[in-house]
């Protein structure tokens, strides 16, 4: 038998994209979108859409962009829509109990780690900073607590060694994409089973600062490769050099030139040796981390060799911690 439901799709950020993709070009459910409104972004402050309000208009799916989506106004569209479902994925606003209580089934969300672990706004940035070995995707039923609803469904990955925030990212979105059609078969089927988080085991993931991304080269040399892989893209791990800001887009963590480290070399921040296409920089514990890639105050993104050319760093020069 098949079962079809109406979905509202509630989302701003493209880490939902591929999942809203999966459900409008599957044709299986009846789908409308809500996402935030147009907003300035870039260098030039340009008004852009959401990436969810474009693969909705793309499709031709209905798309609505409340400045709250908790205001009387929306909470009408929405009751007009009688949803099965409502589906929340990365959408920036906090529903209130009023549109909870709204879908026949309920409201579900798709948060990026293994809940009741890194509840929160930044859990992918936060498990690789903490140096986790493992993360995951949850399918949760909301309530009006943050991230504490009933799990209904969980999948496991390994965070691999030089992942970066951003590909760590990608990968989880792809797989609730992957995930979603059998999540909503067993609903439609009620066939699911709701588990309480345990409450012991909550920790969380406060939302990222610019000034989280700030490098302290005292600190052990794979906590700072942590930190560096952590903010790719966002906010970015920086340092300074010679009073300017100065932003490591790649890097990797070098363990095992502890015994090579000169005297005059390990003072953390230090450059130890310069290659054709990396800066090595000391740490706290004689670890190394090598620079590839880095973007200098009010300039593009340089290769080390470019940078190493125009700035003239040298072997003793310091990093600002």
């Amino acid at each position: 038998m098949i079962f079809i439901l109406k979905i509202i799709f509630v989302g701003t950020a493209d880490f939902g994209g591929p999942v809203l993709k999966k459900l409008i070009d599957s044709k299986e459910n009846i789908i409308r979108v809500i996402t935030q409104p147009d907003r300035p972004q870039g260098r030039g402050r340009k008004i852009l859409p959401t990436p969810i309000k474009e693969i909705a208009l793309n499709r031709g799916i209905e798309v609505l962009q409340p400045e709250n989506i908790n205001n009387d106004d929306s909470i009408k569209k929405i009751k007009e829509f009688d949803p099965d479902l409502i589906l929340v994925v990365a959408y920036g606003q906090i529903l209130s109990k009023d549109i909870l209580n709204i879908p026949k089934v309920g409201c579900l969300n798709i948060h990026a780690s293994l809940l009741p672990k890194y509840r929160g706004a930044a859990p992918i940035n936060r498990a690789i900073i903490n140096g986790e070995k493992e993360t995951g995707i949850t399918f949760m039923f909301m309530n009006e607590k943050v991230d504490a609803g009933d799990i209904i469904y969980q999948q496991k990955i390994t965070i691999l060694p030089d992942e970066t925030y951003r590909e760590l990212y990608d990968r989880l979105s792809n797989l609730s994409a992957k995930i979603i059609s059998t999540i909503l078969e067993k609903i439609a089927e009620g066939k699911i089973k709701r588990i309480s988080q345990e409450s012991k085991l909550v920790t969380f993931a406060k939302k990222m600062t610019k000034q989280d991304g700030e490098i302290n080269w005292s600190e052990k040399g794979e906590k700072i490769y942590n930190l560096i892989r952590g903010t790719t893209l966002y906010p970015g791990a920086f340092t300074s050099y010679k009073g300017k800001k100065l932003k490591i887009t790649k890097a990797r963590f070098l363990s095992n030139y502890q015994n090579e480290v000169e005297l005059s070399s390990s003072i953390p921040g230090s450059v130890f040796k310069i290659e054709k296409e990396s800066i090595l920089i000391s740490t706290g514990d004689k670890g190394i981390i090598k620079i590839f890639r880095l973007i200098p105050a009010g300039s593009k993104e340089l290769t080390t060799s470019q940078f190493v050319n125009g700035y003239k760093i040298k072997v003793g020069d310091k990093l600002s911690e």
